[in-house]
């Protein structure tokens, strides 16, 4: 099968396999380097610095957004993230 990717690139399930053969033994596909340097870790959240807030909500309001944190496949910090986002995004 053939796909075309958003720049335009055609490419097909046998070069999926070798990229994918290649990035197993830690090496990359043939013609292809990174565009900067190789980063560890995890990617900042933000080009801003990050800052906690704290914030006292009841004890079923948390329980709330543990569940549907987890039903949304995210941490409770990313859902939060979302919710206040959300939030912010609506007032304007």
């Amino acid at each position: 099968m053939s796909y075309v990717a958003a720049n335009g690139q055609e490419f097909t399930d046998d070069m999926i396999d070798r990229w994918c053969d290649a990035y197993e033994q830690g090496e990359f596909p043939e013609g292809e380097r990174t565009r900067g340097k190789v980063m560890m870790g995890r990617p900042p959240l933000s080009s801003d610095k990050t800052t906690t807030l704290t914030v006292k909500i009841p004890v079923g309001m948390k329980a709330a957004m543990v569940r549907n944190a987890k039903e949304h496949g995210q941490t409770l910090s990313t859902y939060a993230r979302a919710l206040l986002t959300e939030g912010l995004m609506a007032v304007e």
